[in-house]
């Protein structure tokens, strides 16, 4: 037997996914038109198999696919409908572990008077959880999408590793589910972070590292204390002049200024005495 929110789910997907005339072609093809699915009823789990049938002939895709991705979406569903079954304090993998007793409280809301789970469940090692589906349906894909849908809808992403299938021919399904590490990506993001984050540099080498290294310019010997400032300049000459830099831009030279023009002088006059002679020395000895 199937929940009735399970096919009343389906029927939502497939409207909102397709439309209102293509879920009742699909419907029409399964052979429940006349159906009416009620959240509180349960119904032959064959119908569910005939529904993604029909639906994998009209999209082409494979019948495990259209339920694992219906399996997604069911699980807000059900967290809405059965969530008060569900302890406040259990995580993701506690609600898988509890799968079994879930699913028949569940059934027995539905009025499945003998409910018998198809799914048990069972702490592996590391933290994971075993879980093992067994039907006659092989709706296994099913499963799968919900479990990835509850961790999503918990905020607890889950990484599922199928160990064997019955659609591969096993007699039954068996999968483990953990947690996402997603600490993995921040620790690949805080090493990524400090390859980028340059080293620290001492003072000289920040020096160096902008303003570049100057020990192949000429540089001017300091001049002797004693030294006087045309001796200074005559060495500058000499230095330029016998070690020139390595650019091919000739280093600024002083040139000696010219002698001033000898002008005739001029003899002065003297200013002009009170009486107005101006006859009258301007000095008088």
């Amino acid at each position: 037997m199937v929940l009735g929110v399970i096919l009343l789910g389906f029927q939502n997907y497939v409207r909102e996914r397709l439309g209102e005339e293509l879920w009742r072609t699909i419907r029409n093809e399964a052979g429940v038109a006349e159906r009416v699915y009620l959240p509180s009823q349960s119904y032959p789990g064959e119908e569910l198999s005939a529904l993604a049938t029909s639906m994998s002939r009209m999209t082409g895709m494979s019948p495990a696919l259209v339920l694992e991705s219906f399996g997604d979406t069911l699980a807000s569903d059900l967290l809405k409908v059965y969530g008060n079954l569900i302890d406040p304090r259990w995580r993701v993998l506690d609600v898988i572990v509890h799968s079994e007793e879930l699913i028949e409280r569940m059934a027995q809301r539905s009025g499945d008077v003998t409910p018998q789970s198809p799914v048990t469940a069972r702490w592996g090692r590391d933290g994971e959880v075993v879980l093992v589906y067994q039907s006659h349906l092989k709706g296994c894909a099913l499963i799968k999408g919900i479990v990835r849908g509850l961790g999503a809808n918990l905020e607890q992403p889950v990484i599922l590793d199928e160990g064997r299938c019955m659609l591969a021919g096993a007699t039954a399904c068996e999968m483990a589910v953990r947690l996402e590490r997603t600490t993995q990506l921040t620790e690949r993001a805080q090493g990524l972070a400090r390859r980028l984050t340059p080293p620290a540099m001492s003072r000289s080498a920040l020096k160096a590292a902008l303003f570049g290294d100057r020990s192949d310019m000429p540089s001017v010997p300091p001049p002797p204390a004693s030294s006087s400032k045309q001796e200074v300049l005559s060495a500058w000459r000499t230095e330029t002049k016998t070690s020139p830099p390595a650019s091919s831009v000739a280093p600024a030279r002083i040139s000696s200024l010219p002698a001033a023009p000898n002008l005739p002088s001029t003899p002065s006059t003297p200013p002009p005495s009170e009486g107005g002679d101006t006859s009258e020395p301007w000095r008088r000895r």
